[in-house]
């Protein structure tokens, strides 16, 4: 099974799930999990450990099926987690030049976060719906509507804990066309909690 955000490094220190005291020499080690409502503290700020974030950007997909010349793609994603699991929702348009779009696919998928306070990585795959135009001879003009099966990669350097630039790779599978793409994205963090007074600064 895969737990999101098992392995976390704060202020240098790394923090890992650790096992249960009362596990017998014959049974496997169980595992805690920090508790949801867990928080620390960077530069005099509480941040939650469990969290949920925003990526939106724009750059460039290949169409893998129609071997079409490397075309526009822009998307936005909203990551949450349900307990200790991170799901995703998120769209994506494509096509040829910016501005001229002839796919329109959305996505939910399931995945796995690792956190620091320099750099959040984080991984999905799931299920993808795409609505479009495929192209006779040179005009889009044939309709489709497709169901199909997404994966994405996101890498994020952070500027500050809950802002950071960084890239996502993606790519889409259905019945009509394979598509594979990467865009430059902006992070958003909700991972903001107040500040931590009575610390200096």
């Amino acid at each position: 099974m895969s737990i999101a955000q098992t392995d976390t490094v704060i202020n240098g220190k790394k923090y890992k799930m650790i096992e249960e005291s009362t596990a017998t020499s014959t049974s496997k080690p169980k595992k805690h999990l920090p508790p949801l409502d867990s928080t620390f503290v960077v530069n005099n700020k509480k941040f939650r450990y469990y969290n949920n974030w925003v990526t939106a950007g724009a750059g460039v997909q290949q169409n893998l099926t129609r071997k079409y010349p490397l075309g526009f793609t822009a998307g936005i994603d909203f990551h949450f987690h349900v307990k200790h699991h991170y799901l995703n929702l998120g769209t994506n348009i494509s096509g040829e030049n910016f501005g001229y779009y002839n796919n329109y696919q959305f996505h939910a998928g399931y995945g796995k976060r690792i956190e620091d306070k320099d750099i959040n990585f984080s991984a999905f795959g799931g299920l993808s719906y795409s609505t479009g135009y495929g192209k006779v001879d040179s005009v889009y003009s044939r309709p489709y509507n497709q169901v199909g099966v997404y994966i994405q990669a996101e890498i994020v350097k952070k500027i500050t804990y809950d802002v950071g630039v960084g890239a996502s790779l993606f790519a889409d599978w259905n019945a009509e066309q394979a598509m594979a793409g990467v865009r430059f994205i902006l992070y958003f963090s909700g991972a903001y909690n107040g500040k931590k007074y009575g610390v200096a600064e």
